[in-house]
């Protein structure tokens, strides 16, 4: 049987290069055991604009994500399509003390994996500074 923490793990231990995109049916699948998919599911907002996106120059919009093993869902993510889809950033959450925006590094993981480069996700991420905590 698997546990919620071994999908956990499972995901924040892997590298974008190892998971199959699909991305025109908007699903990720893990290559070392495809029972464990990332899959898009909804739009929440087509247009999506925050302080935090304020950099960036293209259209946001954000999309509700899902993390399954199997046919049973894991987790529910929202991540914002930034840039007209050019990178994923995991909707950061704004600190009450000082307005900054942050991810948790297990949110940073997805967003490399959706985005398929970790590149251009991290290049993106600087760019509207958001931190990963």
């Amino acid at each position: 049987m698997t546990a919620y923490d071994d999908v956990q793990a499972t995901v924040a231990g892997s590298a974008f290069h190892e998971w199959i995109a699909f991305t025109n049916r908007g699903t990720w699948t893990y290559q070392p055991d495809v029972n464990l998919r990332i899959s898009r599911e909804e739009q929440i907002d087509s247009r999506y604009q925050m302080p935090w996106t304020n950099q960036i120059q293209g259209g946001n919009a954000r999309f509700g994500y899902y993390v399954y093993y199997g046919s049973s869902p894991v987790e529910y993510h929202v991540v914002v399509s930034v840039d007209d889809g050019r990178a994923h950033i995991p909707e950061p959450r704004e600190s009450q003390d000082d307005g900054s925006f942050s991810i948790s590094a297990y949110e940073a993981t997805l967003g490399r994996i959706v985005t398929g480069d970790a590149e251009t996700f991290n290049a993106y991420l600087n760019r509207t500074n958001v931190s990963i905590r």
